[in-house]
């Protein structure tokens, strides 16, 4: 199946529950605003309040954002918890139907497929996808405002620094493309041996009885520890991927920090920029950087839970 087609399949499970969707999308709204505003309330602290000694100002400056930070709070108290059940709740509806189905297949089909496997499908995938149903459209939404937002602020404050810093942004995104095919690819190979290893392990309890009657523990041993190494080096090398993609993203985050560092310390002393804009700038690049992090983390989350909502799709397609 086509991934648009699977995409769209998988958006229907979110109905049954979208007022829940709704709310977490729109406390993930209001975080990302609360983020953006706080740059900007220090580069006027800097820039005004406190060198004309306007103390009242910073005061109610203050006041303000202890008020929005705690409502910020309540916000990220419902995303990590009602956006989290709207996981759960969408991984129950899909075990429930799988199990269901389950029932009306032919004895054939079980003849074929492993149980240790259809164990797998219905408990990892499963918990994959209730992953990507919640971090997945959160962590989109959370990084399209943040950046949006990070840019028009910036470009309003200093052109060609901007221009500069978002100049990483094709930078990483190669970097970042390229490092998740090889991801993708190590952990698409981790999810098929940790299937061969349930399937193994399920054999070898049900006929335990059997393998102790014969004294055939050690062959059973070495037949279940030929998969358990599989899956050990496989997982190695998933972590490899994973590792060499975080190292790059992370190196490129530091350059650009650096390059914030020099250029704006440049800007500020010649005076194209004021103290508190260069501040304002950094706190922006922190910013910036939290959707880099998370569409890092998305486009695990995303292979992960795709490949797992492809294979609950291809069982409940057959009859």
């Amino acid at each position: 199946m086509k991934r648009f087609h699977l995409i769209k399949e998988f958006v229907k499970y979110y109905k049954p529950h979208m007022k829940l969707f709704i709310l977490d999308m729109a406390c993930a709204f209001l975080i990302s605003g609360i983020d953006l505003i706080f740059p900007s309330f220090t580069k006027l602290a800097l820039d005004d309040y406190i060198p004309n000694s306007k103390m009242k100002n910073l005061l109610i400056t203050t006041i303000i954002l202890i008020v929005l930070f705690s409502f910020r709070a309540i916000f990220n108290y419902i995303v990590n918890y009602w956006g989290h059940v709207v996981g759960v709740r969408m991984e129950y509806d899909m075990r429930k139907k799988i199990f269901s189905h389950l029932q009306t297949l032919s004895f054939s089909y079980f003849d074929k497929v492993r149980t240790g496997k259809i164990m797998s499908r219905i408990i990892n995938d499963l918990r994959e996808i209730a992953e990507l149903a919640h971090h997945g459209p959160e962590d989109l939404f959370i990084s399209a405002v943040i950046f949006l937002g990070s840019f028009i602020i910036l470009i309003q404050t200093n052109v060609l620094l901007t221009i500069m810093v978002f100049a990483y942004v094709p930078i990483m995104l190669w970097y970042g493309i390229w490092a998740r095919k090889n991801m993708s690819k190590a952990f698409k190979k981790v999810r098929k041996k940790i299937a061969n290893v349930n399937a193994q392990l399920e054999n070898s309890i049900s006929g335990i009885r059997v393998s102790q009657s014969f004294t055939n523990e050690d062959f059973e041993s070495q037949k279940f520890d030929y998969g358990n190494i599989e899956f050990k080096e496989a997982r190695e090398y998933a972590y490899k991927a994973m590792s060499q993609m975080m190292t790059g993203i992370n190196f490129l985050s530091n350059l650009l920090k650096v390059t914030v560092l020099g250029l704006g310390g440049y800007f500020t002393f010649k005076g194209y920029i004021s103290l508190g804009t260069f501040v304002a700038f950094f706190l922006y690049i922190e910013l910036f950087l939290q959707p880099v992090r998370r569409m890092m983390q998305f486009s695990q989350q995303f292979e992960a839970g795709m490949a797992g909502f492809e294979r609950y799709v291809e069982i409940m397609n057959i009859k």
